[in-house]
């Protein structure tokens, strides 16, 4: 780059002259502008958490328990209801708003001829699941409960117990089932 200056005289005047001389620059560019977009997406499906989880997992593990009170060899109805893990009268179902789940309740690990039992060893002991407390509406095995539409509230889904001995004499023992259920939506 090369910048001169020079000063000329002129009688009764000064006058200065500047020269500028400019290699390799262009000339000023106008400032300016563009502009564009980002896309930003998230797809989000339904899902449901089961007592409180705070992520969805295919493996629920045991989301509740019925136990009926310890009764003699011989007993009439015993009526028991299920508390869910981590507490509450029954299963707490969170589903993506406007999903329609369903609860299904499918076999034990004794089942029969279309029945629930809880097995002690070789001995076995018919039992009932209802959806509500007067156990007026049994639970057939792999029968899908509709839960309705959801909101942004919980579904509370209690599940009742009875057994009875139906007047035979059963030996002592410990009797247990365990009952596989799927939440869909």
């Amino acid at each position: 780059m090369f910048n001169a200056i020079h000063r000329l005289r002129l009688p009764g005047t000064l006058i200065a002259a500047v020269a500028v001389a400019t290699v390799g620059m262009s000339p000023a560019q106008a400032a300016g502008s563009s502009t564009g977009t980002i896309a930003v997406s998230l797809n989000v499906t339904a899902a449901c958490a089961v007592n409180g989880a705070t992520s969805i997992a295919a493996n629920l593990g045991q989301v509740g328990a019925l136990a009926f009170a310890d009764q003699p060899g011989l007993f009439g109805n015993t009526d028991a209801s299920m508390v869910a893990t981590g507490g509450g009268s029954g299963l707490s179902i969170l589903c993506s708003p406007g999903s329609s789940p369903t609860l299904t309740v499918g076999s034990g690990a004794n089942d029969a001829g279309g029945l629930h039992y809880m097995a002690s060893g070789a001995n076995k002991l018919a039992y009932h699941l209802y959806s509500d407390s007067g156990r007026t509406n049994e639970i057939g095995i792999g029968q899908a409960i509709s839960l309705g539409t959801a909101t942004s509230t919980a579904f509370n889904v209690p599940i009742y117990g009875r057994v009875s001995s139906n007047g035979a004499v059963l030996a002592a023992g410990a009797y247990t089932d365990t009952v596989q259920v799927t939440v869909a939506w």
